[in-house]
Formats: structure tokens, sequence, C-alpha cells
């Protein structure tokens, strides 16, 4: 309300309106703003109750009667969640921008896409078909309400159904598994790119985040090419940055430093450095991080000084 009343006044000093038009906009916000709001949270946490309630009671009854229901049962229950879940998310989608009926939405689309891969399992026992339906559902029902919730239940889906289909090939090797989580990420920073996503900062975080993992898992199995990739995400993290100025890019460079300079001291030196030796090369990474990230705050600030005069 004070930021309204600053601007409202704000607008009547340029004589944009007047003292009585200024009036009467305070009037109708203060008597329908604020209980429209209200309403509308209360709808929101009355949603999310309601849904919470709704999966509570049926893992409740799952985990109680688990045994005597069977398989045809299990899957009954499971498909019912789904079905109640999804239903509902299509019902609460919102026509136009809805921010509150999005993200309520958006929860229980995804609710649905975990039962039905719950569901998968409970009929077939296979992980990779129930990861990879569930994350079929979870991508629908992204698509059909955006929100950062659905997107990071799409990023855990795609890892998860990479890591049971590898388990399913008996494909042991965690460094394989790593170099899945790279392609992720790249699969990531192409969402990003192309605007697929509608939260572009998270998805960047998300790109990163695959993109170190990946890194250092591949480490495990082969630890100078994990090196080397951890040196290359890190430097395409700062690469990024002075494109894009997303601190989320710069904060993913800066860890991948930190990360792989002691790593590979320690490793080339056989630990002869000591735990004090690590932690004074993963200090110097850090300031010389935080140099290269000021350096590149500052050449932006003085380029859009120079633009705008």
């Amino acid at each position: 309300m004070e930021r309204l009343d600053a601007a409202l006044d704000r607008l009547v000093e340029r004589g944009v309106l007047s003292v009585a038009q200024a009036g009467a906009v305070r009037q109708e916000y203060a008597g329908l703003a604020r209980p429209q709001g209200l309403r509308r949270q209360l709808g929101e946490i009355a949603g999310y109750l309601g849904a919470s309630f709704v999966v509570g009671a049926l893992l409740l009854f799952l985990s109680e009667q688990w045994e005597a229901l069977g398989q045809a049962g299990r899957v009954s229950i499971l498909a019912a969640m789904a079905v109640v879940l999804a239903g509902a998310g299509v019902v609460v989608r919102p026509r136009a921008a809805d921010s509150v009926r999005r993200r309520l939405s958006s929860t229980l689309l995804t609710g649905a896409g975990l039962a039905t891969g719950a569901a998968v399992f409970a009929g077939f026992d296979n992980a990779p078909a129930a990861t990879a339906s569930g994350l079929a559902v979870v991508v629908a029902g992204y698509l059909l309400a955006r929100s950062a919730l659905g997107q990071l239940a799409a990023a855990v889906g795609a890892f998860a159904t990479v890591a049971s289909v590898l388990s399913d090939l008996h494909v042991e090797e965690i460094a394989v598994l790593g170099a899945g989580a790279l392609v992720l990420g790249l699969g990531w920073v192409w969402l990003g790119w192309r605007r697929l996503v509608a939260e572009h900062r998270f998805a960047l975080a998300i790109a990163v985040t695959f993109g170190l993992v990946g890194a250092q898992l591949v480490m495990d199995g082969a630890s100078y090419l994990g090196y080397a990739l951890t040196a290359i995400v890190a430097a395409a993290c700062f690469t990024a940055y002075a494109r894009l100025r997303e601190w989320v890019v710069l904060a993913g460079g800066v860890i991948g430093a930190t990360l792989v300079v002691p790593e590979f001291l320690y490793d080339v030196t056989s630990g002869s450095l000591g735990v004090s030796g690590v932690m004074l090369a993963a200090g110097v990474t850090l300031l010389a991080g935080s140099l290269v990230g000021l350096r590149l705050r500052k050449s932006d600030a003085v380029s859009t000084s120079g633009t705008a005069g």
C-alpha cells in the first residue's frame, strides 16, 4: 500500500491523475485487492493441503495393506491416484496469466507423474519403464503448467531414467552415468537457449549442476578425463557469464575451479600436499575466481555507463 501511495503521489505531481482520481484508486485497491489476494492465497494453501491429505492417506493405506492388496490392487490405487491428481491439475490450470493457479496445477501434475511411475513399477517391476513413464507425465504437466518445480521434477526424472536404463543394461561403470549427466547438462543448455523452458535462470542452474556432477562422476572411473571435463565445465561457465551476466553460471565456474584444482594437485602429488595444502589451493582458486568475477562485473558496468553516456 505504501508503494501504491508513493506511485499515486508521483502521478498527481506530474498531473497525470487528479487528487480525486488518486483517492478513487486507493479506495478501490483497499476495498477489493486485499481481500481478493487473501482469498487467493487461502485457496492456494487449501489446494496444497487437500492434495497432501489425499496423497498422505493413500500412502498410509498402501503401507498398511501393501501385502494384502496384491499386485492388481496396488496398481489400481496408484493409477487412481495419478488420475485424480492429473485431473485436478488440468481443472485448476489457468486459462490466462494466473501464477497462483499455475503453481498449484504444476504441483498436482508433477504429483501425477510420480504416481504414474510408481504404478508402472508396481505393475511391471521395471525401473526404466517406470521412470520413463513418470518423466513423460511430468513433461506433459510442465507443458500444461510451467513452474520451477515441474522443471526440477523433469530434470530428476531424466537423470533417474538414464540411471535406471544403465542399471538394466548392467552397465556398472559410474563414469558412464557421469557421461549421461553431462549429456543432460548439454540438453538443458539447449532448452534454455531455445527458450523452451520458462524459468531460464533455473534451467542454467540445472545445466551447471548436471555438468559438474557428471564431470565428478567421470573422475571416479577416469581421473584425468574427469579433471579435464571439470575444467571445461568451469571454463564454459566463466565464458557464459561473460556473455549472460548470470550469477548462476559464475557460481558454477567458481565451484568447478575450486573442485578441480585441489583434486588435481592432490592426485599428481600422491597426497603429499596434505589437507592444509589442498585447503590453500582451494582458497587461492576461490580468490582467483572472485577476482575474475569482479573484473567481469567492472567491465560490464563500464560498458553500460559508456553506452548510456
